[in-house]
């Protein structure tokens, strides 16, 4: 697990310290930094895999971009952008990287250059680059780290980080793909947008022709108690494989309405697109948050979208419980705009922690943990919630509007 992350000169994160928890959520006003971000994260996890270029990084859930590094005026930091990502157990990874100029991405795909980079594994330095004697070597387009990662253990601490870090993604839930309406490359275990979420419930749920037996009860039953939430959900039910009307066969679901008309040997099912968006964003978080090939390591962005407030407590609350008790442990990075999603934080726990995310009058973004002080504690026996002290500009990160 990432313990803190620093970052400076990556868009209008000028330098950023963070100290991170195992479920992180922030919230602030649209365009306060929040998704730059969690794409920070998928820079140096790009490095950790060796190479950091356009490709690289969309496969990891990053948008597209010309420009990376702060265009601030009178900006005092380096021009380089400079990640580095601690581990619990001590380990480390720090890399300078030179983004592109933008004329020139555009027409050569140019990668990032590697300017310095350092991994740690808590007791010795596996990479130093420069070197001690400073002699500068070898293709300042490929990572190092990722080259000595082959010669490692996989359980030397160095490794596990350089992997936790190149498994990173940002997830974001997009309609479109969530209803099979687009095509998206597979990526496990939903695709980016959910275009994979048929098969990764087909995997949960291995429905067997004959006798429909699920072999994971405890993952059906944590799903389905969810979407039970849901006032007119009756059951979810998985197909491996079906045979669609344009011929083709690929997974599928569907949903049976316990309010329609029920036939003896016939049940209506509601495919995907003949669903509201928020069932279907439900899905798609508590599918991520429960399969077991989702990564240790992940960004989920806007995931709130279409969930009315009482549902995205709910999902808050049982997402919580599912990343604080997976096996082996996962960390998330969440973004929101919805302040009910603050109610559903069990932020007495120092695994949980929230942070606020604002730009200052000069446009740096900056990012503030809410601590659960025996301020706030008094107010939360007064039966003030956290979303209600949010939105009153209690505690920081309020949209100015």
């Amino acid at each position: 697990m990432i313990e803190r992350l620093n970052v400076r000169s990556f868009k209008s994160l000028e330098s950023v310290e963070i100290a991170l928890g195992q479920v992180n959520v922030f919230i602030g006003a649209n365009g306060s930094g929040k998704s730059n971000l969690l794409e920070a994260v998928g820079v140096i996890g790009a490095a950790a895999f060796g190479r950091v270029d356009a490709e690289s990084l969309t496969r990891r859930g990053c948008r597209p971009a010309m420009f990376y590094r702060p265009m601030f005026e009178a900006s005092r930091t380096a021009a380089d952008t400079t990640i580095e990502a601690i581990g619990a157990d001590g380990s480390s990874y720090v890399a300078d990287l030179a983004s592109p100029d933008f004329k020139l991405s555009r027409q050569r795909g140019e990668a990032w250059q590697f300017k310095r980079e350092v991994l740690n594994n808590g007791k010795d330095r596996v990479v130093e680059r420069p070197p001690a004697n400073g002699m500068v070597s070898g293709d300042p387009e490929a990572g190092l780290a990722a080259l000595k990662r082959a010669e490692l253990e996989s359980s030397d601490p160095a490794a596990e980080l350089l992997k936790l870090l190149s498994d990173y993604s940002i997830y974001t839930p997009d309609t479109p793909m969530l209803q099979g309406f687009v095509k998206e490359p597979p990526r496990n275990p939903v695709g980016l947008h959910g275009g994979g979420l048929a098969g990764a419930l087909a995997d949960l749920y291995e429905m067997d022709a004959t006798e429909k037996q699920f072999v994971v009860p405890a993952l059906r039953d944590e799903l389905e108690e969810l979407l039970s939430s849901v006032e007119w959900f009756g059951e979810l039910r998985t197909f491996k494989s079906l045979k669609l009307p344009d011929g083709s066969e690929r997974p599928h679901y569907g949903f049976v309405d316990r309010f329609f008309e029920k036939k003896a040997n016939e049940t209506y099912l509601l495919g995907p697109n003949e669903v509201n968006e928020g069932m279907l964003y439900l899905l798609f978080v508590a599918v991520l948050c429960l399969h077991p090939n989702s990564p240790r390591l992940f960004g989920l962005d806007n995931a709130d979208h279409g969930l009315n407030p009482r549902l995205v407590r709910h999902l808050t609350e049982a997402l919580c419980r599912w990343i604080l008790g997976s096996k082996p442990n996962r960390q998330i990075f969440m973004t929101t705009h919805n302040p009910l999603v603050l109610d559903g934080l069990p932020l007495q726990d120092d695994r949980v922690r929230l942070f606020t995310v604002s730009r200052t009058n000069l446009g740096r973004t900056t990012i503030r943990r809410v601590e659960m002080t025996p301020k706030l504690i008094e107010q939360g026996n007064q039966g003030w919630t956290l979303s209600r002290l949010w939105v009153m500009g209690h505690l920081g990160g309020v949209p100015n509007v």
